[in-house]
C-alpha cells in the first residue's frame, strides 16, 4: 500500500509567489532558447553569405591565368583557419595554406546539412562548379560560435540573478494582491468567533473577490433574516399559544375541582375548552404556514384564474356574503401555487370577517402595464390610513373591541405581505366606496 505524504497548506501569498515565479522562470527559458535558435540562424546566415563572396570572387578569376596555388589564400582571411580546394577542368587540385589537412580532417567528419566538427573546430562548407571547375570553400566559424556561447552564458548569470530579485518583489506583489483575501479570512473568523456580527469588507479590486464578497454578505444577511424570522416565530408562538393554554388548563382544573359537586359545569367548560382548542389549531396552522413560506421553491406556470374560482367556492360556503369576480378566462403567471392559494383565501377570507353580511366582495384580476394584479374590495369598517402598514404585522387588529369577535389568528395579512414579498410583489390598500377597503397585489411580470 502507497501512502503519498500529504502536502503542507500554502497560504495565497505562497501560492502566487511560486506561482509567478515559474512563471518568470518560464519566460526566460523561452527568451534564452529563442535566442540560441536566433543567434544559431544568425551564424549560419553570415558563413553562408562569407562563402558566397569567397565562391563569387573565385568565379570572377576563373578565366585569368593566375598561379592558383599562389592566388587561394588571397580570398581567405588568414587569421580564421580557412581553406579552398580549386578543381581544374583537367582534374587537378590547387590547395590553400594548410587547406590539404583541413579538408582530410574534414572528410572524416559527420556532416549536419553544411556545418561540420572537426579537429576541436567548426567550419562551414561549400561547394560550387562553374565552368567544369569545382571550388570547395570551408570556412572556419569559431569565433562566432565563442561570441555566441559566452553571450549565452551572459545571458544566464543575469537570468539567474534577475530571478533572485524578482522573488522578494514577487513576494510583495503576492502580498497585496492576496490582502483582500486575508482581510476576507479574519472577517470571517470574528464573526464565527462571535466577535462581529457585521458584514465583511467588500474590496474593490480584484473582481472576483468583490463579487465573492458580495455574495457572502449577501448569504449573511439571508442567514440573519432567517434566523430572526426564526426567533420572531417563536417569541409569537410562545405568546400567542400561552393564554388558551393557561385558560384551558384552568377549565380542566375546574372540572377536577368540582365537576362532581356541579356537574352542570362540564358541559360549558368543554365548549370553552373546545374553542379555544380550535384557535390554538388555526394559529398553530398558520404559524406553521408563515415558516414555509420560503420553503415553497416550485415555482411553475398556473392559471391563476383557475385558484381564485376555488377559493372562492371554499369560501362562498362558509360566509353569507356574495362574491362577484371580475377576470379574463385564463391568466398564467409563474408562482407556487400554494403560496398563490394562501394570498387569494387569506384576502377574500378577512373581507367575508369583515364585511356586513348582505354586502358584496368584489374580486378582480388583470393583466396590464407589466405587471398581474389581484384586488378584492369589501364594505367593511375600512382602515384607518395610519394603521394601513401596521396591519401586516403579526397578530395586529385594527379594532381591539371586535378582536374576539372575528375568528382568526391574527396572522392572515401577514402571512399574504411575505407571501407577496417572496415574488417582489407589492401591497396596496385604499379605501372603497361608499366603505371598505380595497387591497391590491401586484406582481411584476415576466421580462
Amino acid at each position: 500500500m502507497i501512502i503519498m505524504k500529504k502536502a503542507d497548506p500554502q497560504t495565497t501569498t505562497q501560492q502566487l509567489t511560486r506561482l509567478f515565479v515559474r512563471l518568470f522562470v518560464a519566460i526566460l527559458i523561452l527568451v534564452n532558447l529563442a535566442f540560441l535558435i536566433i543567434s544559431s540562424a544568425y551564424i549560419y546566415y553570415q558563413a553562408e553569405r562569407q562563402s558566397e563572396q569567397v565562391v563569387e570572387a573565385v568565379k570572377e578569376n576563373l578565366d585569368s591565368k593566375y598561379d592558383w596555388s599562389a592566388m587561394l589564400d588571397a580570398y581567405l582571411a588568414k587569421q580564421d583557419d580557412d581553406a579552398i580546394i580549386l578543381t581544374t577542368p583537367q582534374g587537378k587540385s590547387y590547395y590553400s595554406e594548410n587547406a590539404h589537412e583541413t579538408f582530410k580532417q574534414i572528410n572524416r567528419q559527420n556532416h549536419y546539412q553544411n556545418m561540420v566538427y572537426s579537429n576541436k573546430h567548426i567550419y562551414f562548407l561549400r561547394t560550387e562548379n562553374s565552368h567544369d571547375f569545382k571550388i570547395k570553400v570551408a570556412l572556419n566559424i569559431d569565433r562566432l560560435f565563442h561570441l555566441i556561447i559566452w553571450l549565452f552564458g551572459t545571458m544566464i548569470v543575469i537570468n539567474l540573478i534577475a530571478i533572485l530579485l524578482s522573488i522578494p518583489l514577487i513576494r510583495r506583489f503576492a502580498h497585496k494582491w492576496s490582502r483582500p483575501i486575508q482581510v476576507m479570512n479574519n472577517e470571517i473568523q470574528e464573526i464565527q468567533q462571535g466577535a462581529s456580527t457585521e458584514q465583511i469588507t467588500v474590496p474593490q479590486q480584484p473582481l472576483e473577490i468583490r463579487k465573492l464578497a458580495q455574495s457572502f454578505n449577501n448569504l449573511l444577511a439571508f442567514q440573519k433574516q432567517a434566523l430572526q424570522r426564526e426567533q420572531q416565530f417563536v417569541s409569537d408562538a410562545s405568546h400567542e399559544l400561552k393564554t388558551p393554554i393557561a385558560a384551558i388548563r384552568g377549565h380542566v382544573n375546574l372540572i377536577r375541582r368540582h365537576g362532581q359537586a356541579k356537574p352542570e359545569i362540564i358541559p360549558k367548560s368543554l365548549d370553552y375548552i373546545d374553542t379555544e382548542s380550535k384557535k390554538m389549531e388555526i394559529l398553530v396552522n398558520d404559524l406553521l404556514t408563515l415558516g414555509r413560506i420560503e420553503r415553497n421553491t416550485e415555482v411553475v406556470k398556473i392559471d391563476l384564474v383557475r385558484i381564485i374560482n376555488e377559493v372562492v367556492s371554499e369560501i362562498q360556503s362558509v360566509y353569507p356574503q356574495k362574491i362577484q369576480t371580475d377576470m379574463p378566462q385564463v391568466l398564467k403567471y409563474r408562482i407556487n401555487s400554494l403560496d398563490f392559494h394562501n394570498i387569494v383565501h387569506n384576502l377574500v377570507e378577512n373581507a367575508a370577517k369583515y364585511s356586513p353580511q348582505d354586502s358584496t366582495i368584489v374580486v378582480k384580476l388583470a393583466k396590464n402595464k407589466g405587471q398581474v394584479s389581484f384586488t378584492v374590495a369589501d364594505n367593511g369598517m375600512g382602515i384607518a390610513p395610519e394603521n394601513r402598514e401596521k396591519i401586516f404585522q403579526r397578530f395586529f387588529r385594527e379594532d381591539t373591541s371586535h378582536s374576539n369577535k372575528v375568528k382568526g389568528s391574527g396572522l392572515g395579512l401577514a402571512i399574504v405581505k411575505a407571501e407577496a414579498d417572496k415574488y417582489h410583489g407589492q401591497i396596496k390598500v385604499t379605501d372603497n366606496s361608499p366603505q371598505g377597503t380595497i387591497f391590491t397585489v401586484s406582481f411584476p411580470t415576466e421580462k
